[in-house]
């Protein structure tokens, strides 16, 4: 059985919690941001939870309280994905074919599209 934690401190105490939503879920790949985290599954499927205020969740629309259990990203569900990442408030994922595609916040250009729009929910390669 796959079981996957939090990590609490508690008066100089450490801690694990298991991650409720995926605790019958096989992970491959685990990616976290300042805030976020985003995770890959064996076979292929992309779930995501924390802030969400600048679309880094990948929901379709940025929520200033976020999430705090993983959310499954099915608009990316027929897609092979083999990798995920995350920055401060992004989120990327790598296809079969090499794609890369990413959301969230673009403020400097983080998501190299050759601007700084900032994109939520939708996914650009």
């Amino acid at each position: 059985m796959c079981v996957h934690y939090f990590f609490f401190k508690f008066k100089n105490t450490f801690f694990f919690r298991p991650i409720e939503g995926l605790l019958k879920t096989p992970v491959s790949q685990v990616a976290c941001g300042s805030s976020h985290s985003v995770v890959l599954t064996k076979d292929g499927q992309v779930y995501t939870w924390g802030e969400d205020s600048r679309g880094q969740l990948g929901l379709g629309n940025r929520r200033t309280a976020g999430t705090w259990s993983p959310q499954h990203l099915t608009s990316l569900s027929a897609l092979p994905l083999v990798d995920v990442a995350a920055g401060g408030d992004q989120s990327f994922v790598v296809s079969v074919s090499g794609a890369v595609l990413g959301w969230g916040r673009n403020q400097c250009g983080q998501l190299g599209l050759g601007d700084t729009k900032g994109f939520w929910g939708s996914f650009y390669p």
